[in-house]
């Protein structure tokens, strides 16, 4: 019988419950602990996940961490959160599983990397499209074939329908800047700038036009709709994230030597043939990252090898924010 992995859930929001729903399914992780601090949520969690131990901050959670035997956490914080907290989730000394963006600008990403290599403590982002077998798949292609790429076409549009800000929203720190850090670039954007690196690896920002509100990036306004061009080589590249839309769509399009090569989370074809089948869902994904991070906690290392491709993520996606913003 295969071992079991007890880890915390930090964030028990709509991204923590992603997690709980693929534990439930993993074969080794297995989430006894949550911390919530609202008082309501935690009692609507405590009657769908009656076996969970739940808290309400983290203090409370790290007195009972040895009694629970925890060997990871898992982090789904909203992104201000972490800043006032991080110290206190280091205090652990436990691998961390954290949902993206690594952090909210460049220089809080790379203080929680060297924070955590400080402690030698493993750090793992939650990025699941390199995850997704499509996508794995046609990565694998591309280099087995030795494809010479002239151009990339991306986007990622996630097709909601605008709503205005409510008072009483639990997800309202999204419209606060200085808390979110951005909104449609760090948030969908960093999905579509970490495939392109996991694809192809990295590549130089060349124009950037952000979008909130039908109105250009003036540095303060939570953006919606994002265009960037970039380079490598020979190769061209444009990405377009959209929060609206008039439906949900992402897919990868690469003009290559040997044709149009196009994939999205249902397949990969080449000029039209179909290469690859799978499910659209994102289970598949979910299970192989947590089974990255139980391979994390039970196989000790410096670091996460794929932490190295957030930061270059978060870079350029700063970088984009900067140029944007000065028209």
């Amino acid at each position: 019988m295969t071992s079991q992995i007890n880890v915390a859930l930090i964030g028990m929001g709509s991204q923590g419950k992603e997690h709980l729903e693929a534990a439930q399914k993993h074969t080794k992780i297995n989430i006894v602990a949550g911390v919530e601090s609202s008082a309501e949520a935690r009692q609507a969690l405590a009657q769908a996940y009656p076996n969970i131990r739940l808290f309400n901050d983290i203090a409370a959670l790290k007195q009972a961490s040895t009694a629970l035997g925890l060997q990871g956490l898992i982090l789904a914080l909203p992104h201000h959160v972490y800043e006032h907290n991080w110290q206190d989730i280091l205090a652990f000394n436990l691998p961390l599983l954290k949902e993206k963006p690594l952090g909210r600008n460049y220089q809080e990403a790379q203080d929680f990397v060297l924070q955590a290599n400080k402690k030698g403590i493993i750090l793992q982002t939650a990025i699941q499209r390199r995850h997704h077998p499509s996508y794995k798949f046609l990565r694998e292609y591309i280099q087995q074939e030795q494809l010479t790429i002239e151009e990339i076409h991306a986007h990622l549009h996630l097709g909601k329908k605008p709503q205005a800000p409510q008072a009483s929203n639990t997800e309202k720190w999204r419209d606060l800047r200085l808390w979110s850090g951005g909104g449609a670039l760090l948030d969908t954007g960093y999905h579509l700038v970490d495939l392109l690196h996991f694809l192809i690896g990295p590549f130089e920002l060349v124009s950037a036009t952000i979008w909130g509100n039908n109105k250009l990036d003036d540095g303060h306004i939570i953006d919606d709709r994002a265009w960037l061009t970039a380079r490598v080589e020979q190769c061209w590249i444009s990405m377009d994230t959209w929060v609206h839309g008039e439906e949900k769509s992402e897919q990868v399009m690469l003009l290559t030597n040997k044709g149009l090569l196009t994939a999205n989370r249902e397949g990969v074809e080449l000029n039209g043939n179909r290469l690859f089948s799978t499910q659209k869902a994102w289970d598949e994904a979910m299970l192989k990252q947590l089974s990255e991070f139980a391979h994390n906690i039970e196989q000790p290392k410096t670091q996460d090898e794929t932490i190295w491709e957030q930061l270059p993520a978060m870079r350029l996606i700063e970088e984009a924010y900067r140029l944007a913003s000065r028209y």
